[in-house]
């Protein structure tokens, strides 16, 4: 797996804007699989159960989806997919709720509202580099805690949990290339060590 770019994660980047009455919420998350962007959408569709339409795209590392949930084709879901595309974005989704507002827009007025609301969530985002690295246990001794924690200072090597209660026992996550002494591996990952 290649480096990538995308948006953080944990955080959900928002925009809105009314054109003629019809308000368009834009929500743009990291997501890693088909199956966050699914519970991700379903979770959209019961807070905004009142909403007229909710079109969205994703882009994964393997797949890419969108849908214009009711409005004409071509008018929302691929808009936000080319913005994606365009923007070389990976792993991220991005939402538009839309309320109508009773004044029909046109193929024109809603490629470019959805359009609007997806570059205003995405220009809300400091866009970050993720890649392959790797989730790691380590057990120290008290004495080489301080030690270890200087010797990954400057490197792609970041401590997630530690445990002190016997020992220090280290959950630490490496970038693929890192060597960590001792180590184990637990898990193969993508990880942004720029949030």
């Amino acid at each position: 797996m290649q480096a990538f770019i995308s948006i953080p994660k944990d955080k959900i980047f928002t925009s809105e804007i009314v054109i003629n009455k019809s308000r368009f919420l834009g929500f743009a998350k990291f997501i890693s699989t088909e199956a966050e962007a699914n519970e991700y959408l379903h979770s959209l569709h019961e807070k905004y159960h009142d909403a007229r339409h909710i079109c969205y795209a994703y882009r994964l590392l393997n797949t890419a989806k969108a849908s214009d949930d009711g409005e004409p084709a071509g008018t929302a879901g691929k808009p936000i997919l080319n913005i994606l595309e365009k923007r070389g974005l990976l792993c991220v989704i991005v939402a538009v709720v839309r309320y109508f507002g009773g004044i029909k827009l046109g193929a024109g007025g809603l490629l470019r509202a959805y359009s609007n609301a997806t570059l205003q969530a995405l220009d809300t985002a400091k866009l970050v580099t993720w890649g392959p690295a790797k989730r790691l246990k380590i057990k120290l001794d008290y004495s080489e805690y301080e030690p270890f924690l200087n010797k990954i200072k400057n490197r792609k090597i970041k401590v997630l949990n530690a445990d002190f209660s016997s020992g220090v026992e280290l959950e630490i996550v490496a970038g693929r290339d890192e060597e960590v002494d001792g180590a184990s591996l637990l898990e193969e990952i993508i990880y942004s060590f720029e949030e």
